[in-house]
């Protein structure tokens, strides 16, 4: 790790662990092939005794090994499965990445500027061989008011100032002009390039970069708000992606709204809404206190931090390499079925062999929340209609240390439950 390099709670490796294959079975009485919902008499639950009734969740045949024979079988608990393998996709990742360049950017690392440091590794991020498939775009903070007109008289709130880019002072109710710096989220919610998987998207990217010049304050409240509403609308019109916001900054708030407390609700609501956006934080320089606050409320852990310094560029590009395995390294595809057919969200499992070990099952737990300190453990992003298959940190970080790992989904039989 570089000397002033702090990272996040996720540590520098990502999960190593593949999906190898998806494997889309029917616990039947006949243990018949090609078939993705359960149906007929019987039953195999995690003990093999599961459902009497016909057709029950997860029903299955009458006993069974472990790993019935033949080819592509499967087994979950007491009963045999017919299993097609299918070969099944990490969660797509994409980004969207907010750079401050307002004037403090213009600081030297004595390699350059702080500017020049981060632009320069973000070039090198977009362009690595190992980030082609994740989505992308970007904006800057401060922008211009993209409505620019008089500071009313008298103010209720800080959305009274901003098309003026000003500061509401409440005890008084008068708008102060500010620094021309845009309050308004809008602005910061529309990209100057929009999110677009790379490689593809690097040319834009690099042009867009090279186009900006640091200047004016810090309205990082606005930006930070632009942010997560932009990654919101992505996230619900793709609604099969993790999607994440990206705070790239220099310092403390310094323009608009410069409350610590609002800037971190923003992020804790982020967090905790539907679609999720968690917030990642990377700081440059030393005016960096406030930055783990952001990063906590928005999901993080902490601020990666980065030294104002001649290995700077060295540092962000490590950061984003960081966010980029955190944010994808435990979340899967749920596999789907064959046209005309259902998913039965109760007849998933997750199955993990270790490097020279015998395949085990990992049971569910119902959220987040009653994911166990340790031992292994995973759950479905939202309860009713799922996208994605996430393993809890405790699984993932064993996981993750063991390169030559195999997950497996396995589709046909009883859930596991933890």
């Amino acid at each position: 790790m570089y000397s002033g390099y702090h990272s996040s709670r996720f540590g520098q490796v990502a999960c190593a662990a593949v999906l190898a294959g998806a494997v889309f079975a029917a616990c039947s009485a006949t243990g018949g092939p090609n078939q993705f919902t359960s149906g007929g008499e019987g039953g195999s639950g995690a003990d093999g005794s599961g459902s009497s009734g016909p057709g029950g969740p997860g029903s299955g045949g009458e006993g069974g090994s472990l790993f019935p024979s033949g080819p592509g079988a499967t087994g979950v608990g007491g009963g045999s499965c017919a299993a097609t393998s299918n070969k099944a996709e990490q969660v797509p990742l994409d980004m969207y990445v907010m750079f401050d360049q307002s004037g403090s950017m213009t600081t030297s690392t004595g390699n350059g500027t702080r500017w020049q440091a981060v632009t320069g590794a973000f070039k090198s991020f977009v362009q690595q061989p190992s980030a082609a498939g994740i989505g992308v775009g970007v904006q800057y903070f401060p922008l211009e008011p993209s409505v620019v007109g008089m500071c009313p008289a008298k103010c209720a709130s800080q959305a009274d100032c901003n098309p003026c880019g000003g500061v509401c002072f409440p005890i008084l109710n008068t708008c102060i002009a500010g620094d021309g710096d845009s309050c308004s989220a809008a602005d910061y919610a529309k990209p100057d390039v929009e999110i677009a998987p790379l490689p593809g998207a690097s040319p834009a990217i690099i042009q867009s970069l090279d186009s900006h010049t640091p200047t004016g304050g810090t309205p990082t409240y606005a930006a930070l708000d632009g942010t997560i509403q932009h990654a919101k609308e992505w996230a619900i019109a793709h609604p099969d992606h993790v999607v994440i916001a990206v705070l790239a900054t220099d310092g403390e708030p310094g323009s608009c709204e410069t409350n610590l407390s609002a800037i971190n609700a923003l992020a804790a609501a982020g967090a905790s809404g539907v679609p999720k956006i968690a917030t990642y934080v990377i700081g440059v320089g030393s005016e960096l206190a406030a930055l783990n606050g952001i990063a906590q409320a928005g999901g993080t852990g902490q601020a990666f931090l980065v030294d104002s310094n001649q290995n700077a560029s060295e540092q962000f590009l490590q950061a984003m390499n960081e966010i980029r395995g955190a944010a994808l390294s435990c979340s899967y595809l749920i596999p789907q079925p064959p046209p005309g057919e259902k998913i039965d969200y109760n007849a998933i499992n997750v199955q993990y062999t270790p490097d020279g070990g015998m395949p085990q099952i990992i049971p569910q737990v119902k959220s987040k929340a009653e994911c166990p300190p340790d031992g292994l453990a995973w759950f479905y992003d939202e309860p009713v209609m799922p996208k994605q298959i996430i393993l809890c940190d405790a699984t993932c970080g064993k996981i993750s240390q063991d390169a030559k790992a195999k997950l497996d989904v396995l589709v046909g039989c009883a859930t596991v439950v933890k």
